[in-house]
Order: C-alpha cells, then sequence, then structure tokens
C-alpha cells in the first residue's frame, strides 16, 4: 500500500471531493449531507477539514468545527474509504488534526460515534484515548445510509489533547486491556441481550454489544431496536452513576467502564 499524506483542504473542487467520499462512505442521502458551501463557510470560520491522500487521490478526511467554548472544537466527521481501512489514513488524520488544533489554542475534541459499532468503539477508546460518559438517545434523527434502520443513539467522545494517556495511544496503543474476571453489566446470547445488571458497585465493568452491528441493523429491525433500548438502559444507568467509558475489547466486543 503506498504512503498516506495528509493535509488541509483548499477550495470547491477539494471539498466538493469531502462530499463524494460522504456518499461513498456513507451511503447517505443527498439530504444528509455537509454540502460543499458550508464546508467552505466553516473553514473561513475557523474549522478544519483536512484530507487524507494515496498516490494523489482523496482517500479520507475529518471535518471539525468552533464551539462557543475556543478551547474546544466539534469534530463533525472522520471518514475514510473502505479500501484504505487498516492503512493507518484515519489515526493520521486524527494524529493531524491533534497538531493543528493544539496549534491555535484548542485543548480539547468531542466527536460522537455509535455505541454498538464496535470498530469505532476500539479506534476511539483503545487507540486515540478518547473516553466517554454522555449518552445522546436519537441524537440526529431518523438516518440514511448505513446508519438506516434504528434510532440515532450516539456517545460524545471526549479526547484531551494534552494529556499522556491520548499521546502514548495515538503514538503507541497499548495491547487490549485485560478483562478477564471482571463483572459484566449484561448477558448476551447469539448477538441477542437478555440481561441487564444494574446492581453492580465494582470500580470497573464490562458491557457487551454486538460483534456485528452493521448486520444487524440491515437484516434484523427488531433485534436492532431491542439492541438500542438495551443499551440505553445499561449505559445511561451507568452514567448516571460516574461511570465513564475508557477503553475497548474485542472478541466479544466489550466496553470498559470505570468509576471516575
Amino acid at each position: 500500500m503506498a504512503e498516506v499524506h495528509v493535509r488541509e483542504l483548499k477550495g470547491p473542487e477539494e471539498m466538493e471531493g469531502v462530499v463524494e467520499l460522504q456518499r461513498q462512505v456513507w451511503g447517505r442521502e443527498d439530504r444528509d449531507l455537509v454540502p460543499r458551501g458550508l464546508l467552505i463557510a466553516v473553514q473561513d470560520e475557523g474549522g478544519l477539514v483536512a484530507g487524507a491522500f494515496v498516490e494523489g487521490g482523496l482517500v479520507g478526511f475529518v471535518f471539525g468545527f468552533p464551539t462557543r467554548d475556543p478551547s474546544l472544537q466539534h469534530s463533525h466527521m472522520l471518514g475514510v474509504l473502505e479500501p484504505y481501512r487498516g492503512t493507518g489514513a484515519a489515526l493520521l488524520l486524527k494524529r493531524f488534526q491533534r497538531d493543528w488544533c493544539l496549534a491555535r489554542g484548542i485543548r480539547k475534541v468531542v466527536w460522537t460515534f455509535d455505541p454498538l459499532r464496535g470498530a469505532n468503539a476500539n479506534f476511539n477508546l483503545r487507540k486515540l484515548g478518547a473516553t466517554a460518559k454522555t449518552y445522546l438517545p436519537d441524537h440526529y434523527g431518523p438516518m440514511s445510509g448505513i446508519n438506516a434502520g434504528a434510532p440515532s443513539d450516539r456517545l460524545l467522545a471526549e479526547w484531551d489533547l494534552l494529556s499522556q494517556r491520548v499521546y502514548t495511544r495515538i503514538y503507541a496503543p497499548p495491547p487490549e486491556p485485560e478483562a478477564t474476571g471482571l463483572p459484566l453489566a449484561n448477558r448476551v446470547e447469539d448477538e441477542v441481550p437478555l440481561e441487564a445488571h444494574l446492581d453492580l458497585e465494582a470500580p470497573r465493568l464490562l458491557f457487551q454489544i454486538p460483534e456485528d452491528w452493521g448486520r444487524i441493523l440491515r437484516e434484523d429491525p427488531e433485534l436492532a431496536l431491542r439492541w438500542r433500548e438495551h443499551s440505553r438502559l445499561v449505559l445511561g444507568h451507568y452514567f448516571a452513576r460516574g461511570y465513564r467509558a475508557v477503553d475497548f475489547a474485542r472478541h466479544p466486543n466489550r466496553y470498559v467502564l470505570a468509576q471516575d
């Protein structure tokens, strides 16, 4: 695989490339796309639009905008074409975003992600060092493309750019967390959530999610809704009790929740 290069994007043609990437990465309908003109306007007012290139072609992007807090950026989108996932393009985009933000006095970046997509949770928590303690039910309303089929619940990722945890993880991600012996906040069999355990008191807990949320969304709307309601219940409950999602383990997919 050829080397990945990341830089800021400029001009209508490159911004139109970001619009096309949104279609290809998420299968979005036109009504759900962030248009070229808005990308340009946000960039004019201090937002970030950066792209990842392989052999001159745009294969991924990150889009973030300023907030009412000058030290905080909201990162609205990060997307990489499927053939280039696993090449490091997404991580390079986030490293670029971190450096770009720190150079402008921005110390924290937040974004939302689907709590039931294991690959995203693994990337955000384990590889980037973000954490999450806020659950947002049906945050965007009905969505199109790969996100259609269930309410658009999201977690709010918090990325503290100056923390040692973040710096270590984006340059030398640790091995998966040791999950043996940690109590499970739910019981899952054959991709079906069966029980929620809401009376746990341990300092660290596990919460299991599906192995293939995308397949469930496509093929089993009833199960997708059941999972949404289950994650709302369990994660919302433990977040309200002072827990935070701090790490992620694979095979099976499990969040590590820790008390603040």
